[in-house]
């Protein structure tokens, strides 16, 4: 619990920080600038009007070795490590242990994303703009891992912290092929779990908001996959052995989310988690559409979360769930360039908050 005398010292202690993060918040892309990438023809104009906001120094330097919607990959992935070397750098020295405990998530689908692209077979340079250089990970692991023959492939990821407490929780502590595999699906089912024991492990009240933020993602992730697997006939043990840990969804509401017949079900049964959720249409349009409500609901949560916070960790740490949100919208907005998708499509998928 904050003490009074904490609260009252307040001003002196986060008064630093919270300005940082207001004026960075300034820098926050305005809906208007993203209905104008998604009206423009290509991926080099999309580019074109960046190079008027903050991301114009990243996407420079990620046009020297990339093309197409790579360059809007590599562009966030620099932007976005940079704002988080900055707010680590504000946050008071009690906090940063929070801090770093929500930018696991990052490490984690570093840690996926290369171990995904060594089992396809891919080269570092093909894998390098998906990667975010944050938390505990930087350049040199990502290169060192991605090289690492067979053999050598669990001693080199025991050399990040993550990936050594990762490689701990699977079967044979990452000595055999298989505890590899073992540690990809832990990467995905634990993540929640991991996030949320480390945030817990602060002693700090005013994380409360954002680990609540957490579970409810967590909880998201675990109605699409139900979805998902059910549209594909997958028996009812298997969808409920594939779940995520660490939401709040209990047996009760899980078992209302299997028997369902009807997408339109959802948002009664949900409404408390998910507040305005809409489901249209059928089938796999219906899941996309259930998903972005999803994806729109925990945002405006977000948003709240943030401007609930006055002068604590919650007001830097609310700032970081909405660059995330940014960043993704980027990424959906040149992958719908790339693939000449409609703009009402593209608009459609974004989360604006």
């Amino acid at each position: 619990m904050t003490s009074p005398l904490f609260a009252f010292d307040a001003p002196r202690i986060y008064g630093y920080s919270t300005g940082r993060v207001k004026a960075m918040k300034s820098l926050l892309l305005r809906p208007a600038h993203l209905d104008e990438m998604i009206k423009v023809r290509n991926v080099e104009a999309m580019v074109e009007l960046l190079q008027k906001t903050d991301y114009k120094p990243d996407l420079a330097a990620a046009a020297l070795g990339q093309q197409g919607s790579r360059i809007i990959e590599m562009g966030v992935s620099r932007n976005f490590s940079k704002v988080v070397k900055k707010l680590v750098g504000a946050a008071p020295k009690t906090d940063k242990k929070a801090l770093r405990a929500l930018l696991i998530r990052w490490e984690l689908n570093n840690i996926k994303i290369l171990l995904n692209a060594r089992r396809l077979g891919k080269n570092y340079e093909e894998v390098r703009p998906y990667l975010f250089e944050v938390g505990g990970m930087d350049e040199e692991d990502f290169a060192r891992i991605m090289k690492a023959d067979e053999a050598g492939l669990a001693r080199e990821l025991r050399k990040t912290e993550l990936g050594a407490k990762m490689l701990n929780l699977v079967p044979g502590g990452g000595h055999k092929q298989d505890a590899i595999a073992k540690l990809e699906v832990a990467a995905d089912s634990e993540i929640y779990t991991i996030m949320d024991r480390a945030l817990a492990g602060t002693y700090n009240q005013d994380v409360a908001p954002i680990r609540r933020l957490l579970k409810k993602e967590a909880d998201a992730r675990n109605i699409m996959i139900i979805e998902r697997l059910k549209l594909h006939g997958t028996p009812r043990d298997r969808i409920e052995a594939s779940l995520l840990h660490g939401g709040t969804l209990d047996r009760q509401v899980i078992g209302r989310l299997l028997e369902a017949k009807e997408l339109s079900a959802l948002p009664t049964l949900l409404k408390q988690r998910f507040p305005n959720l809409e489901v249209k249409g059928e089938g796999r349009k219906a899941l996309a559409e259930l998903e972005i409500s999803l994806e729109k609901s925990l945002a405006a949560q977000k948003l709240m979360a943030f401007h609930a916070s006055v002068l604590s960790v919650g007001v830097i740490m609310g700032f970081l769930l909405l660059k995330e949100e940014e960043i993704n919208n980027l990424r959906k907005v040149a992958k719908g360039k790339e693939f000449n998708m409609p703009e009402s499509e593209v608009r459609d998928m974004l989360v604006i908050i």
